[in-house]
């Protein structure tokens, strides 16, 4: 292709065009992505069971975060004794869309739907409210959660020896990760330079 910026040929690949993917399922290796299917440290899945069976804390599946309703009823029951901010263990079965405000589970994510009217946008506009979920209020907890937890139910996370570090305000480190019994610190952003 030519490093002429007016050149006319063509390509299938850039802004507004793509090659069609192709994707073969056998040769795929999740674990480049961090996603390992299989026990990797034996020693730090032990401690791990062993740390959350000794406090209590029970781990939500992704298909019951993404399905709540699959949530055993004696889980769902125990957490209308529970704050929804509290750093208590049981607000993991919290970590999902499903919530409203004051901590019980709906059928449909709370949200607002903001009219072409509104927006002068040809689309209506659908708002979810990410302030629904435990803890600290925020959405981001889910995405912590969903990287973190693989890590540790595969061993390569041990929360007796390893610290999370995530790039954060404060909130995951002072709220929602002390209830994975966890030593976790934030990196917060630094003051701008004048």
């Amino acid at each position: 292709m030519s490093a002429n910026p007016t050149s006319s040929a063509t390509s299938n690949v850039g802004i507004g065009s793509f090659e069609a993917v192709d994707f073969d399922s056998s040769t795929f290796d999740p674990s480049r992505f961090g996603l390992t299917t299989g026990i990797v440290d034996e020693v730090g899945y032990g401690r791990s069971v062993e740390r959350f069976r000794t406090q209590g804390i029970s781990l939500p599946t992704f298909g019951q975060m993404a399905d709540p309703s699959t949530i055993p009823e004696s889980v769902r029951e125990s957490l209308a004794g529970v704050d929804r901010n509290a750093a208590d263990p049981r607000n993991l079965y919290r970590v999902h869309w499903y919530n409203d405000l004051h901590g019980g589970m709906v059928d449909l994510p709370d949200h607002v739907v903001l009219p072409p009217e509104l927006t002068g946008v040809a689309s209506p506009i659908i708002v979810a409210f990410g302030n629904r979920f435990p803890m600290i209020g925020a959405h981001k907890v889910l995405a912590a959660y969903s990287c973190l937890v693989p890590r540790i139910v595969s061993g390569e996370y041990d929360p007796t020896i390893h610290r999370a570090i995530w790039p954060s305000t404060g909130n995951y480190a002072r709220e929602a990760w002390p209830s994975l019994a966890s030593w976790v610190v934030a990196v917060s952003p630094s003051s701008p330079r004048t």
